[in-house]
């Protein structure tokens, strides 16, 4: 049996853990940090005791929400609309190193950018990658977890939620010295990387260079993903950050198909980099 909070209504708070409650939460959902200041997988635990601890910073323990798809749409869009630009590319350049919490907010706001202006159909929804039928269930303490611990990815859109509440409820991130100068690195590695080059190969690249520590393949794909949305990788897509992208223009530019680990935008991408979108955030 999954040992669980025991309210089903137990609503987590909108912030992003750390500290004492990030400790047992990584326990609760099955994740370590490594010796070399990694994640990786571990046992779960199920310790009323863990459990205790959890809820008393306010978060329940394995118990979903529930959400319309409607109400993800709007919500989203109305989270989003309290969140400056400048803001949140600044966190992604944070989540470099200093912050791995503001790697995700770029593709969010990315996906809920242009929704407003996108045609609905009779549902009043735009074909946004919401699914339609029956409630949208999110675990929001383990998605909120997940965003402490540097994963983003740019697939799931009710995910998204969580991320742009908590953005919108307490602030995001501000970029170190430190990260300006990673993004400079990254930017520069991905600029002399010659013209055919495929994802694959760039996500290799990154990790030989040591630009982005203790980060593992998938959230470097999930920092490459961030770059693509905002559209410093030209992709098989437009950027969603210059327009809306319906899901059949994403399921027709899937290059490799389905089943490939790397989604559109970035799975087109075949080298280069768009030169305004770099300079804008070497800027910050």
């Amino acid at each position: 049996m999954v040992a669980m909070s025991l309210d089903p209504s137990a609503r987590a708070p909108r912030r992003i853990p750390g500290g004492a409650e990030l400790d047992v939460l990584m326990r609760l959902y099955g994740y370590r940090f490594t010796r070399t200041g990694g994640v990786a997988g571990a046992e779960t635990s199920h310790d009323p005791a863990d459990i205790e601890a959890a809820e008393s910073h306010g978060w329940p323990v394995r118990v979903p929400e529930h959400f319309t798809a409607n109400e993800v749409f709007t919500r989203s869009i109305e989270a989003a609309s309290h969140l400056d630009d400048d803001a949140v590319l600044g966190a992604f350049i944070a989540g470099l190193h200093s912050a791995p919490r503001g790697r995700q907010t770029v593709i969010s706001v990315g996906w809920c950018r242009h929704l407003a202006e996108a045609a609905v159909a009779a549902d009043g929804l735009p074909d946004c990658g919401l699914a339609r039928e029956g409630a949208l269930e999110v675990d929001v303490t383990e998605q909120l977890l997940r965003l402490a611990l540097g994963w983003a990815w740019n697939e799931q859109p009710h995910h998204y939620l969580a991320d742009l509440d908590a953005a919108s409820a307490e602030g995001l991130p501000v970029p170190t010295d430190d990260d300006r100068e990673r993004l400079r690195s990254l930017l520069d590695l991905i600029a002399g990387l010659p013209d055919g080059t495929r994802p694959g190969e760039l996500e290799k690249a990154v990790a030989r260079a040591r630009i982005i520590p203790r980060a593992d393949r998938y959230q470097r794909y999930g920092i490459l993903l961030g770059l693509a949305e905002f559209g410093v990788l030209p992709g098989s897509v437009i950027p969603s950050w210059d327009g809306f992208v319906s899901r059949r223009e994403v399921a027709e530019a899937w290059t490799g198909g389905p089943r490939s680990d790397v989604p559109p935008p970035l799975s087109g991408w075949r080298g280069g980099i768009d030169d305004r979108k770099a300079a804008r955030l070497r800027s910050l």
